[in-house]
């Protein structure tokens, strides 16, 4: 999947954050591509043994699909 650039470098400021403190906020505009963000890092450290669980709280089943 071609992500836009920000949200590339998201993902690699979630994972660097995430060894050190596991927190992280990513905050865009609606429609910005949080959700795709979000669901491509979560594969990404699921698959890299990072996590082993992920919930996903999204505002509507549009969203979910």
């Amino acid at each position: 999947m071609k992500l836009r650039n920000w949200q590339s470098e998201c993902i690699h400021s979630a994972i660097s954050k995430y060894k050190s403190s596991k927190h992280f906020l990513a905050l865009a505009t609606p429609g910005a591509g949080k959700t795709v963000m979000a669901s491509v890092l979560a594969k990404l450290m699921y698959d890299q043994g990072d996590i082993d669980l992920v919930l996903c709280f999204s505002p509507s089943s549009i969203v979910v699909v």
